[in-house]
């Protein structure tokens, strides 16, 4: 497969995506929003891919939308997926994992991708900024505004909001917005390292489980509420699948599972 605005490479299981626009600073046209669609309804209706990262070339791992574009009132987002949110990601649910490797700064819409985003690495020189309020718009409005309460403690999450700040790569660690800082040069291999862990687990199972995490964020945990009806009844579910057939034999015969003919 080839696009005009990313690479992709598939490496056994892994899906990896590179936003390849380093003279825009990676900046989201109507071109990568049409390329971003395709690539993930592709990772998502191929079995054989489990995990994709999301990666960049350059120093800017996405600076927002191409601010040409829209001043020349020409960008629009995929015709007919219109509520897929920025980038074909902050407002469509995948149903497989999605990590953000990111390379430097991401700005406005790059880091509504790495919310969007079910892990994240970032450089140890990266930065991260929602400075949409510094000319009047609406901080993270892609989507992102709808996630970062709820991705990290509301008084960090105002403070980016309310701001525009940057913040710089360790306090995105110690505030959670990140899992992993790694060196400049070292953000993919940390980000396939992450992939790899997953790519132990059933894919059923972890499919599930990434389904029941966000859908139960509004849902309450008391016995018999919706949330806890949920979780009981997909727990019985997915035991009766033959991936948890399958773990269950390999553990007890001290083997690792065969997910995967």
């Amino acid at each position: 497969m080839e696009y005009e605005t990313l690479l992709v490479e598939e490496r056994k299981h892994i899906f990896i995506v590179t936003l390849n626009r380093p003279e825009a600073r990676n900046a989201l046209s109507t071109q990568m929003w049409e390329d971003l669609k395709n690539v993930t309804l592709y990772y998502e209706s191929n079995p054989e891919l489990r995990v994709m990262i999301l990666t960049n070339t350059g120093n800017c791992f996405c600076a927002g939308s191409d601010l040409k574009e829209v001043a020349a009132g020409v960008q629009h987002p995929p015709v007919g997926y219109e509520d897929a949110g920025f980038a074909f990601l902050t407002g469509h649910f995948c149903p497989k994992p999605i990590i953000s490797a990111v390379n430097g700064k991401a700005v406005g819409g790059g880091g509504e991708i790495l919310m969007a985003s079910d892990l994240a690495v970032i450089s140890s020189d990266g930065m991260i900024s929602f400075p949409e309020v510094h000319v009047g718009l609406l901080a993270a409005g892609g989507g992102g505004l709808l996630k970062i309460g709820r991705s990290i403690p509301l008084k960090f999450a105002a403070e980016m909001v309310l701001t525009g700040d940057m913040i710089d790569a360790q306090t995105a660690l110690s505030w959670g917005l990140v899992n992993r800082v790694a060196e400049p040069g070292e953000v993919l291999d940390t980000a396939i390292a992450l992939a790899e862990r997953i790519l132990r687990n059933s894919p059923a199972a972890v499919s599930r489980s990434k389904f029941l995490l966000y859908d139960c964020m509004d849902k309450s945990f008391m016995n018999l509420a919706d949330g806890w009806r949920m979780m009981v009844e997909s727990d019985r579910a997915i035991k009766q699948t033959p991936e948890a057939h399958e773990g269950e034999t390999a553990f007890a015969e001290k083997r690792d599972p065969n997910w995967m003919d």
